[in-house]
C-alpha cells in the first residue's frame, strides 16, 4: 500500500539546493557588508558544502532500506517524516537561538550555519517512498 507523498516533502524536494544556494549567497552578501570578508566567504561556502554533504550521507544511510528492508515500509515512511520534522525543528531553533541570544559575528555565523539542517530535510524528502521490494530469484 503506497501512500501519497505529503505536500511539505514535495515542496522540499522541489526547492532542492536552490534554497541553500540562495541562503548562502544572501549570507555572503550580508557578510561582506557587515563581517570580515574572508570569514563571510568561508562560512557561506562551508555551509553550502555541508548541506550537500549532509544530504548525500543521509541519503546513503536511508538507501539501506531499499536494499535490505530493515523496517516495514509504513514504519520507514513515518521515520522519514519524523527526521524531516526534527530537522525543521533543529533548523528553526538554531536560527532563532543565534539570532536572539548571540551578538556580532557569532550571531551571523550561527544563522548562516543553521541551513545545514536543510540537508537532512532534503535527503528525507528525496528518500520518502523508496520502499524495499523483495526480489525473487
Amino acid at each position: 500500500m503506497q501512500f501519497k507523498k505529503p505536500k511539505y516533502l514535495l515542496v522540499t524536494q522541489e526547492l532542492g539546493f536552490k534554497l541553500p544556494l540562495a541562503w548562502c549567497l544572501s549570507a555572503l552578501t550580508i557578510g561582506i557588508l557587515t563581517q570580515e570578508i574572508a570569514a563571510a566567504i568561508f562560512i557561506s561556502i562551508a555551509s553550502l558544502f555541508l548541506v550537500w554533504l549532509t544530504s548525500k550521507l543521509a541519503s546513503f544511510f536511508f538507501s539501506f532500506q531499499e536494499h535490505s528492508g530493515i523496517l516495514k515500509n509504513h514504519v520507514y515512511d513515518n521515520v522519514i517524516k519524523a527526521i524531516w520534522f526534527v530537522s525543521l525543528f533543529g533548523f528553526l531553533i538554531n536560527f532563532f537561538k543565534s539570532l536572539l541570544f548571540n551578538v556580532g559575528s557569532e550571531a551571523f555565523f550561527g544563522c548562516v550555519f543553521s541551513i545545514v539542517y536543510f540537508g537532512f530535510m532534503l535527503s528525507a524528502s528525496n528518500r520518502w517512498g523508496m520502499h524495499f521490494v523483495e526480489k525473487r530469484v
